[in-house]
């Protein structure tokens, strides 16, 4: 077993970490431990999900019906929230459109076309977007969303989700004022006999940056105050748009308190935020939403309709930049660490500063850029073509340039060192595959819902369907912080719970510690399925391949866990300059790490267990434990540091990747790289149905949409790199320490 020796030697606080069988003899505490997760098994499980995802309705490629069934039937989530853009759009979305063209070719088609004029309602709007302009010279009348939603998507996610009879609603991606944008739904009445999606409709209508429709929505009362409505305000950009997002907070606090929640998402993406634009979010908006939208305002803590943020990217498979992070946006660290954004996968300098204080200048913006453009020598593309660093802009607001560097102590800590029930999620985020149609195997952008990034929410019961008593199980789990989010099935089944004697506390939840008590017990019981996950490659994984590991890319096997625990001191105040200058808990650290390869679990009916013990009086103040975990071993070549921390996934760019569909001799390179062997063996080349008429796929050979260097060399990018390269994050366990005497 492995340990933190600075943290040790700074806190003081022993443990001692066993791994063993449970049938071993436990101690009374570990007993209670084992039986807690007995009991959370036995009353309930976790559920599979994905709650941002897109059709035809926006910006997506496929229909509300096949986005739906893909994410319910052909992956298996036990349930599924349909989302998409606020604003409008011209494309009837019950059709499916990979040519993103409407009714210029293809399957598309346009509201316009299949409903006629007279039945799209609101103000007049014409665009030119997704082949309109090819087709009408004015360009395709376009649908507000708050219409689409309450009278089309909300009836066909309804239908097929009773279909699939599993947990299913509607949701938006909201265009959130100041920002950039949040996953949101309003349950409300949408399981109801006579079901509707007008509240989710009517938030639209009254917030989402993106509306423009002057009408009063839907039977013209989105803004009656009989109806929970409110003057609609134009005036959404920047600290004014941030304003109004507070208040659309308060607007679901106030009317649907129990049934909404607000999740900003890919919170990195666009850098730090802009007060005169629309990008970007620092702490400091994260801390006032989850104020605003506290269940009990008494329990500044507490839970909240705000529940976190995702920061765990969709759009992992993007080519020059998992989750379509970049230099050039600039997304906050420039890009993401193991497939998680800088905010929770890695440490963040206050925006527009160094790690030293020191406030950015262009000089010193154009030393990193010469640095970064020099050691990737061009390989990192936009998906144009044009070069990442090449076109890193220096010239921007400085306040949008986020620095980080790998390790713990991230801003998600910071929020955690506060005592915030602030959580962290993934989400898929699917639009289409990139240069790849729907259902090809291989990919440049993304994911569907439910084939590489799941979220798990612990829901009691065991009878889970269509109903609302269902959904509410799957957003009392999520906003309870009892759940984890994962990459590439790593593992698909996780159970994290602390105890001291008879109380026991889980993900989410607190444990009081009493100072005369018996020590306190962590355990952890995991499932590293057996067998493939949905990865169409099957040789093997180029990054494990630099330490001499011959580990199939579709096989991954967890290589460790990692325990993190920091200190909690207690809100901020918001007069107080730390409320936003505060982007790291510096009292964070790895506490403790299990290795899976060094035999350091125990196993027991297919599960991975792991226990530990600290003594009570060593809780000398309010803290909290969080796990991590990963198939990269601790000091894998560009992919973790020695603490086992993930990199800046850019770096996996100087990964090669040999693999050609037949047996290889191991290769010398000469760049600082470990040997890499090739030892699979040949697979014949088949056709996969859905694939471009002539093209051949072979999946044990590197594909060739990976870049490729002057001598012939093929190194990671898009899907190859996201499948090398998976991670697990489960929420956190606070720790109310005892009174000291």
């Amino acid at each position: 077993m492995t340990f933190n020796r600075s943290w040790a030697k700074s806190a003081a606080l022993f443990c001692s970490v066993s791994a063993f069988a449970l049938s071993a003899g436990l101690a009374a505490a570990e007993e209670n431990a084992a039986d807690y997760i007995d009991e959370l098994k036995s009353s309930g499980s976790y559920l599979s999900g994905d709650k941002h995802n897109h059709t035809t309705c926006t910006d997506g490629a496929m229909s509300v019906q096949t986005v739906v069934n893909e994410s319910l039937i052909t992956y298996g989530l036990d349930w599924f929230a349909q989302t998409g853009h606020g604003g409008e759009g011209n494309r009837d979305c019950r059709f499916d459109d990979p040519e993103y063209d409407g009714a210029v070719s293809g399957s598309g088609d346009f509201w316009e076309n299949t409903i006629g004029v007279e039945n799209i309602k609101g103000d007049d709007e014409f665009s030119s977007s997704f082949g309109g302009g090819a087709f009408f010279s004015r360009g395709a009348r376009e649908m507000w969303r708050w219409q689409m939603l309450s009278e089309y998507a909300y009836q066909l996610q309804r239908a097929m989700g009773e279909i699939a009879d599993e947990p299913a609603w509607l949701g938006i991606e909201h265009v959130v004022p100041g920002h950039e944008h949040v996953s949101m739904a309003i349950v409300g009445n949408q399981f109801r006999n006579n079901g509707d999606a007008y509240a989710t409709g009517q938030f639209e209508y009254l917030f989402d940056r993106s509306d423009d429709d002057t009408s009063g929505g839907e039977e013209n009362d989105y803004e009656n105050p009989a109806n929970n409505g409110i003057p609609k305000d134009f005036n959404r950009t920047g600290t004014a748009g941030h304003q109004r997002s507070i208040v659309a907070v308060e607007w679901l606090a106030n009317n649907y308190t129990w049934d909404s929640y607000y999740v900003p998402a890919h919170v990195e993406r666009q850098g730090g935020f802009d007060p005169n634009g629309n990008r970007g979010w620092n702490v400091e908006h994260f801390r006032n939403l989850h104020t605003a939208g506290l269940l009990n305002p008494r329990r500044p803590t507490g839970q909240s309709l705000v529940m976190g943020a995702e920061m765990i990217a969709g759009h992992q498979f993007a080519n020059g930049g998992r989750g379509t992070y970049e230099a050039d946006r600039p997304s906050a660290g420039f890009g993401t660490f193991g497939g998680a954004g800088a905010y929770s996968g890695a440490e963040i300098a206050m925006p527009g500063h160094d790690f030293d204080g020191t406030p950015l200048t262009v000089a010193r913006l154009e030393e990193i850029k010469a640095e970064l453009d020099d050691k990737f020598e061009g390989r990192l593309t936009e998906p144009s073509g044009a070069d990442q660093y090449d076109s890193l802009r220096t010239n921007l607001p400085f306040e949008r340039y986020v620095l980080a560097r790998p390790g713990v102590q991230t801003m998600w800590d910071a929020l955690l060192g506060e005592g915030r029930r602030f959580f962290n999620f993934g989400s898929s985020d699917w639009h289409n595959r990139g240069a790849f149609g729907p259902f090809e195997p291989q990919s440049t952008l993304d994911p569907w819902p439910g084939e590489y990034n799941k979220i798990y929410a612990y829901a009691r019961g065991d009878d889970f369907g269509f109903n609302r008593r269902s959904t509410m199980q799957i957003i009392r789990g999520m906003r309870s912080g009892n759940t984890w989010s994962v990459m590439g099935d790593l593992i698909d089944d996780f159970y994290f719970v602390m105890c001291q004697d008879r109380r026991c506390a889980t993900m989410g939840q607190e444990l009081r510690i009493r100072r005369r008590g018996g020590d306190v017990v962590w355990m952890i019981k995991l499932r590293d399925p057996e067998g493939a996950n949905y990865a169409p490659y099957t040789f093997d994984n180029p990054s494990l391949a630099q330490l001499g590991m011959s580990v199939p890319i579709n096989e991954p096997v967890l290589s460790h866990i990692d325990i993190i625990r920091g200190d909690v001191t207690g809100m901020i105040d918001p007069d107080d300059p730390a409320y936003t200058t505060n982007v790291s808990n510096p009292t964070t650290e790895i506490f403790a790490s299990v290795d899976n390869m060094a035999g350091e679990f125990s196993e027991e009916d297919g599960y991975l267990i792991a226990s530990g013990t600290i003594p009570a009086r060593d809780f000398t103040n309010n803290m909290y434990f969080r796990v991590r975990g990963t198939n990269m071993p601790k000091g894998t070549p560009n992919e973790t540091d020695a603490d086992g921390n993930p990199l800046h996934d850019d770096y996996s760019s100087l990964i090669p990747c040999f693999a050609r569909g037949e047996i290889q001799d191991s290769v010398e390179i000469n760049a600082g790289f470990s040997p890499f062997f090739q030892s699979r063996t040949a697979t014949s080349r088949y056709n996969v149905d859905g694939i471009r008429p002539g093209l051949q796929f072979d999946p044990a050979a590197c594909p060739e949409h990976l870049p490729v260097d002057s001598m012939g060399i093929k190194y990671l990018d898009a899907d190859v790199e996201a499948w090398a390269d998976l991670w697990f994050y489960a929420n956190p366990i606070f720790i109310r320490a005892g009174r000291q005497r």
